[in-house]
C-alpha cells in the first residue's frame, strides 16, 4: 500500500538526484585522496610564521655553558632546570618523554640546562641521565666502555617509561651522546619504541680531534696516548678515535639507521671535536628517515662550536620542529656566539 501524499514517479526522482550527487560527492573525493597521495609530506606540511616562544632564564638560572659548568663542579649530580620529575605523564599533544643524553667528560647539568627547561615549558616530560662514570670523580662522566655506558642507558629509559607509561620515547644526544642513542635505538631498544633520535654534534663516526688523532698515528703515539686513557679508566675517550672499537663496527657496520626512526643530526662547521665535522652526519637506509643539518645553512650569525651548541636557541628551535613535526615553525635566528652560547 502506497503512503498517502507521495507519487512513484517523484520519489523515484529525488532517489535519483541523491544518487547522482552522492556519485558525484564519491568522485570527488576519491579524486581529492589521490592528489594529496602525490604531494610529498614535507610539501603538505604548512610552516607556521610565527617562530617558536622561547622561555626567558630566571636571573639566576646557568643559561650559558661555561656558568652551567662551573656550577655543575660544585653539584655534580644536580638536575637540569625541568628534568628528571618522575611524576610527570606525558600528555595527548606530547606523548613521548625525551630523553637527554650528555657527552664525554661531561655531566646531565653542564650539557643541558639550557634546552631542558625549554622543552618542559613546552609541555614535555624531560628526563636527563648521567652515565658512564668509571673514574669516581663526580661530575666526569661518559668516560667508560661505550659499550657498557649504552647499556647503562638503557636501564634508564626503562626506568622513563616504566614511570611514565609511555610506549615510545624520543632521544637527545650530544658529542657522544648522540652516538649512544642512535647506538641504543638501532641495537638495544625493542622495535617501535624509539621514535626520533636527535644528536647535537654527535661523534657519530670516528674524530680525528682536530687532526691529533692522525698526528699521533703518524708520530707513532697513538697507541700510547689511547693505553693511558685506559690505564685512567677513561676507555671511551679513546675508542671515539678508534674505527676499530666493538662500539663502531656494531654501530655503524649493518647500515646506520633502522625502520621506522626518524633521525635528526645537526653538526656546526665551527666544530673543534668531531672532526670533519661531517662526522655528525649518517645515511639513511631502509624505511628510515634522515635529516642532516648545517647549523650555518639554517642561521649563518650561529657560531656556536661544539660543547656550545646545546645552549644555541637556534638548535632549540630546530629540536621543538623535529619533536613536533606536524607542527612545524619558522625559525628565527639569533646570534650565537662560540664557547660560551646563551639560551638568553
Amino acid at each position: 500500500m502506497r503512503n498517502p501524499g507521495k507519487t512513484p514517479g517523484k520519489t523515484n526522482e529525488r532517489w535519483g538526484r541523491k544518487s547522482a550527487a552522492a556519485l558525484r560527492a564519491a568522485v570527488f573525493g576519491t579524486m581529492l585522496a589521490l592528489a594529496s597521495a602525490c604531494v610529498p609530506a614535507g610539501e603538505a606540511m604548512r610552516e607556521d610564521p610565527q617562530p617558536w616562544a622561547l622561555r626567558k632564564p630566571a636571573f639566576d638560572e646557568d643559561a650559558t655553558w661555561p656558568t652551567a659548568s662551573a656550577r655543575a663542579r660544585r653539584t655534580p649530580d644536580a638536575d637540569p632546570p625541568g628534568a628528571n620529575d618522575w611524576q610527570c605523564q606525558p600528555d595527548d599533544a606530547h606523548p613521548e618523554p625525551v630523553i637527554l643524553v650528555h657527552g664525554t667528560w661531561q655531566n646531565a647539568y653542564a650539557t643541558w640546562s639550557g634546552l631542558s627547561p625549554i622543552l618542559a615549558a613546552h609541555g614535555y616530560c624531560v628526563f636527563a641521565v648521567n652515565y658512564g662514570n668509571t673514574t669516581g670523580k663526580p661530575g666526569l662522566n661518559a668516560t667508560g666502555d661505550l659499550v657498557v655506558s649504552a647499556h647503562e642507558i638503557a636501564g634508564f629509559v626503562a626506568n622513563v617509561r616504566e614511570a611514565t607509561g609511555a610506549e615510545h620515547v624520543a632521544l637527545i644526544g650530544h658529542s657522544q651522546g648522540g652516538a649512544q642513542i642512535r647506538y641504543y635505538a638501532n641495537l638495544l631498544a625493542p622495535p617501535g619504541e624509539v621514535t626520533k633520535v636527535i644528536a647535537l654534534t654527535a661523534s657519530n663516526h670516528t674524530t680525528t680531534l682536530s687532526n691529533l688523532a692522525i698526528l699521533g698515528k703518524r708520530l707513532g703515539i697513538d697507541g700510547y696516548v689511547f693505553d693511558r686513557l685506559s690505564l685512567v679508566q677513561m676507555p671511551g675517550a679513546a675508542q671515539q678515535a678508534q674505527p676499530e672499537s666493538k662500539f663502531y663496527v656494531d654501530l655503524n657496520g649493518q647500515g646506520e639507521t633502522r625502520p621506522g626512526i626518524a633521525y635528526t643530526n645537526i653538526a656546526t662547521r665551527l666544530d673543534e671535536i668531531v672532526t670533519p665535522w661531517t662526522g655528525a652526519f649518517i645515511t639513511p637506509g631502509p624505511e628510515a628517515t634522515v635529516d642532516n643539518i648545517v647549523l650555518q645553512e639554517v642561521c649563518k650569525n650561529d657560531l656556536s662550536d661544539h660543547a656550545s651548541v646545546t645552549y644555541s636557541k637556534n638548535v632549540a628551535q630546530i629540536v621543538l620542529n623535529k619533536l613536533d613535526p606536524g607542527h612545524p615553525h619558522r625559525i628565527s635566528c639569533f646570534f650565537q656566539g662560540p664557547i660560551i652560547g646563551s639560551t638568553r
